[in-house]
């Protein structure tokens, strides 16, 4: 992978707005509120980047094609060198991540909503590489579509192999992974792992290889109201206690007649674990913001909207995209728990 000296130099020097101006005589399609950072260059036949999106300072992409969906972001210092680069909706490629390789007729990387490659992770699609929506790829990791350097004619083994990553898997710190493998939805692989073969669903798998040491129930477990309700209360007195370590002085209160809640000078957060009643009263001086347990049917989410109120629905993994403190903060902090959202409109 050569880095691109010139072109940083030459059209990466300009600011946000006329790098975009010229990628959009040149035929990108480019939506609104999308940030291009400062030495940034994209180099590609077909460019299209929806609404709210970001290319960090001095990162680079060049493929044949290159497609990012809202609100998504590839970071500062990030370089990607392949056949296609894809990126559907809330997706992030943090600092220092590297994507590029030998190229093929199918080199490229497909990467779904919801996924976070964290930094100092290497992926080569020699062939393709895909990664479905809500996976998780932790620091340093490695993905591997071709393994070769000795001969095969001298009888030394040589591989080429696209690579799956399904739905909800989570990759920790140095994981390792060969060609021809998939892991399958909601898998999780221990920190450190060389995956050689493909993972079964919703199990635990480590070691070097890896190995398969718990599956399904076993592994997962499966809560009922009761205790989803109490895992939210305690997410949500720990959202207290950032908002108030942040500087934005923040209140908790449960009473089992009316909804938990946290008030603050920003927003007011209800929490619900069950269908939110209708005729609630808000402070219209602050921003509200509806956190249900169970599914927000479409009438009761329009209304909502309507009234200006965020909604984020626990049960469908559904949210109203809001370019506000109060949901950003809110769908910030509930993805540390691993709670994510679909966020409309998409």
């Amino acid at each position: 992978m050569g880095l691109p000296i010139l072109k940083m130099a030459t059209v990466g020097i300009l600011p946000s707005g006329l790098k975009k101006t010229l990628y959009r005589l040149r035929g990108a399609k480019i939506g609104k509120n999308v940030s291009l950072g400062m030495f940034s260059i994209l180099v590609a036949k077909e460019i299209e980047i929806d609404d709210n999106s970001s290319i960090g300072p001095f990162s680079f992409i060049l493929a044949d094609k290159i497609k990012i969906g809202k609100r998504s972001k590839v970071n500062a210092l990030v370089a990607i060198e392949t056949g296609f680069f894809e990126m559907k909706n809330d997706s992030v490629v943090m600092e220092q991540v590297v994507i590029g390789g030998m190229l093929t007729p199918r080199s490229g990387i497909s990467i779904g909503n919801n996924v976070k490659i964290f930094p100092y992770s290497f992926i080569n699609p020699t062939e393709k590489v895909t990664i479905e929506d809500e996976v998780g790829v932790g620091g340093a990791n490695y993905i591997f579509t071709h393994g070769s350097w000795q001969s095969k004619l001298d009888g030394f083994p040589v591989s080429f192999g696209p690579v799956t990553i399904k739905k909800g898997v989570w990759l920790p710190w140095r994981v390792f992974i060969m060609p021809n493998v998939t892991i399958n939805e909601y898998a999780t692989i221990g920190a450190g792992s060389i995956i050689t073969k493909d993972i079964p669903e919703r199990s635990l798998a480590a070691g070097s290889p890896a190995k398969v040491l718990r599956t399904g129930d076993e592994y997962i477990k499966q809560h009922d109201l009761h205790q989803k309700t109490e895992i939210v209360l305690d997410i949500l007195k720990e959202y207290t206690d950032y908002l108030s370590h942040i500087g934005t002085k923040a209140q908790f209160v449960s009473d089992e007649s009316f909804p938990s809640k946290i008030t603050n000078k920003e927003f007011t957060l209800l929490f619900f674990d069950k269908k939110p009643e209708s005729g609630f009263q808000t402070d219209s001086s602050v921003k509200t913001v509806i956190l249900s347990l169970s599914e927000i049917e479409k009438n009761d989410r329009n209304q909502l909207s309507s009234k200006g109120i965020a909604w984020f629905d626990l049960e469908k993994k559904e949210s109203f995209f809001e370019n506000t403190k109060a949901w950003l903060f809110t769908k910030d902090f509930l993805s540390r728990y691993g709670i994510r959202f679909y966020t409309f409109p998409d």
